[in-house]
């Protein structure tokens, strides 16, 4: 497990400052005292190369400026509440509400360098216990199945089939996005789980949904909204599906928004994958990856032999209700009927 030190920032007062990130990679500073804090860092931004100063104001609020150029690192790491490492980067191209180049703009991603994730298992060692599963585990490799090709990419599905069980962990992560102009189908960046919010040239666009569209048609949206176009950009947009979604009314020039949500387990995007790509899962969650991953290959088998891989399955199953429980007792964001009170989850099951 990796472990990323703590980075402290004096403010113009003397007051120190812990920057981190919460578990929805929002950045945060909390008041310590008796650090080692240094009133700034270096970072360079992830696009022009331009040099910047990370600082921190009174009263705790985080500030870049511009200053000369310099061979300084794309990101700073800090660790959520979670155990999740973000790297905290600055941009020069995004929406005018959000800054221009000029002023710099912070966002929340994945760690360039994967070296520093919290979790160091690469999916090669999944996919040795996988191939014992189907008794494929040659020493000259396997026979039947690609590794690349396919055990490699049933270990990644499995992961994202996890996540949308369970979850958690959660990478959320932020980027600029250049809308396609004249057209309000848009398609998901490679790379993102999906979207949570987007961030429009002059504030938030509103959320709804495709049947929103085109059934309820809020306020002055038409049957015919999919031809709707503005100069000054869409002001909602909805999810359709996981690789596209939409904005409304289309921009008639490109235009670039920040788009918020969640990233991918594996954080490499090219394929075929190498091996080299880390787990962000628990390390007790591994088997029932391995379980899943041996399952959908054994496809392959049809017949009987898939047949007896739906055991698998069902375990597969049981570990993610079982993810489940163990990450609800730890995340104090659940879903609860007590209208905003505090309630613990129950942890006595009847039987």
């Amino acid at each position: 497990m990796g472990l990323i030190p703590v980075t402290y920032l004096v403010d113009p007062s003397g007051q120190q400052w812990a920057v981190g990130c919460t578990n929805q990679a929002v950045l945060t500073t909390t008041p310590v005292s008796g650090q080692f804090a240094v009133p700034y860092v270096y970072l360079n931004d992830v696009s022009a190369g331009a040099s910047w100063q990370l600082a921190v104001a009174t009263g705790g609020i985080l500030t870049t400026t511009n200053t000369v150029q310099g061979n300084y690192p794309t990101q700073l790491l800090v660790t959520a509440p979670n155990g999740v490492v973000y790297g905290i980067q600055i941009a020069t191209v995004g929406p005018p509400a959000l800054g221009s180049v000029a002023n710099g703009i912070l966002q929340t991603a994945l760690p360039v360098d994967t070296s520093s994730y919290t979790c160091t298992t690469p999916i090669s060692d999944l996919a040795s216990n996988v191939l014992e599963r189907l008794e494929e585990n040659y020493p000259g490799g396997p026979v039947f199945w690609n590794e690349s090709f396919e055990v490699y990419t049933a270990i990644v599905e499995a992961e994202n089939d996890l996540l949308l069980l369970v979850g958690r962990p959660t990478q959320t992560v932020s980027m600029p996005f250049n809308l396609t102009p004249n057209s309000v189908w848009q398609t998901v960046p490679k790379g993102v789980f999906l979207i949570s919010d987007i961030q429009g040239p002059q504030a938030p666009l509103h959320k709804y949904t495709l049947s929103s569209y085109d059934y309820e048609q809020p306020g002055s949206i038409g049957s015919d909204w999919e031809n709707d176009t503005s100069p000054s950009g869409p002001t909602s947009w909805a999810p359709v599906g996981m690789t596209m979604f939409v904005v409304h009314p289309a921009c008639t020039s490109p235009q670039t928004v920040l788009i918020s949500g969640l990233a991918y387990p594996v954080a490499e995007t090219n394929f075929p994958y190498s091996g080299s790509e880390t787990v962000p899962f628990h390390d007790e969650a591994d088997v029932w990856l391995e379980m899943y991953a041996a399952h959908i290959l054994r496809l392959k088998e049809s017949g009987p032999e898939f047949q007896e891989s739906l055991v698998l399955y069902q375990g597969y199953l049981q570990g993610a209700k079982r993810l489940t429980e163990l990450e609800n007792r730890k995340d104090p964001l659940i879903f609860s009927p007590a209208l905003g009170a505090p309630a613990g989850i129950q942890s006595h099951v009847k039987r």
